[in-house]
């Protein structure tokens, strides 16, 4: 009788059949045609990205048209579909993968297709770590794009530029002439005009509304939380170089200072304070020191609301 070879066939078979293309370390998920979901839970994804630094490790949930609630560590995205929780602050990437040196948000959008690389704007995450002082305009461009690619290498291929004026360059002529798209894939604006537009009932109102947290999104499609609202410009409202009372400019020493430097600052979520208006690139200033260091010379970038992050666009 030959009952060994019966049993050891009936195994293999069963093996066979129980194979699946996923399992608990390999998830699979979906988004809609705009904003890609996190895959996380240390999973054996084809890529990851990982914020190092991050202090969030999962991408905010979403429901198209539904309405947004905004808090400190839990931003929810008013716009784009869902996403994904991602537990570990992993996330999956196109191919291949991406470290972010440190980030305050540890997830990336992934899709089947792969992430929507109409993305033109974004805030950043994260700012250099070193206050006001980014490297300089080349410095903070280089940021834009390093974050960019971390979500997908094929966003890498555009012009990123830093939202930030200089004593010789404008911030509104580095970024192209629009429109532009946030991470969800809605237009921020249609022109340079329209951007510029605050006043109220403004061409901005359209597409940027005043206290919709849903617009300015960061590079991964999370909301900026409130409480670091504070994006650093160093512009007035028609993207031009913002100066002090003596004529010198608000930009940190044009983005190489940490110290005795003051920058002008936006609210990413166009929120005014008493006596200015709504304006997400021109509301007041700051210090231009790194967060959590004490006594500084002019104060930190964290002093009005903010992590020292900037405004980054696609020129092209």
């Amino acid at each position: 009788m030959h009952f060994p070879r019966l049993v050891s066939t009936v195994v293999l078979a069963l093996a066979a059949s129980a194979c699946s293309d996923e399992g608990n370390d390999n998830p699979t998920v979906t988004r809609n045609a705009n904003q890609g979901a996190g895959a996380g839970g240390g999973g054996n994804a084809s890529g990851s990205a990982a914020g190092a630094g991050g202090s969030e490790g999962a991408t905010p949930s979403t429901s198209s048209g539904g309405s947004s609630a905004e808090g400190p560590g839990n931003p929810t995205l008013s716009q784009g579909g869902s996403t994904a929780a991602s537990p570990g602050g992993a996330a999956a990437g196109a191919a291949g993968s991406a470290a972010m040196p440190e980030g305050d948000a540890g997830a990336t959008p992934q899709s089947d297709a792969g992430a929507d690389t109409s993305m033109s704007f974004f805030v950043t995450s994260r700012g250099s770590g070193n206050g006001g002082n980014l490297g300089g305009l080349a410095g903070a461009d280089a940021l834009c794009e390093t974050l960019a690619a971390a979500v997908d290498p094929a966003l890498a291929a555009k012009t990123w530029r830093a939202y930030l004026s200089t004593s010789t360059e404008n911030a509104r002529d580095r970024i192209g002439t629009g429109p532009w798209r946030n991470a969800a894939g809605a237009i921020i604006a249609n022109s340079l005009d329209d951007l510029h537009d605050q006043a109220a009932g403004g061409a901005l109102d359209a597409t940027w509304p005043v206290n919709d947290f849903g617009v300015p999104l960061d590079e991964t499609g999370a909301q900026v939380p409130q409480n670091v609202h504070d994006i650093l410009t160093g512009s007035q409202q028609d993207g031009t170089l913002a100066v002090d009372a003596m004529g010198n400019g608000l930009t940190c020493n044009d983005w190489t200072a940490t110290a005795n430097s003051t920058v002008q600052i936006g609210h990413s979520n166009r929120a005014g304070l008493a006596g200015q208006p709504p304006s997400w690139n021109a509301v007041h200033t700051v210090g231009c020191c790194p967060p959590g260091v004490a006594n500084c010379a002019g104060g930190n970038v964290t002093q009005g609301g903010g992590r020292g992050s900037f405004y980054c666009f696609a020129a092209d």
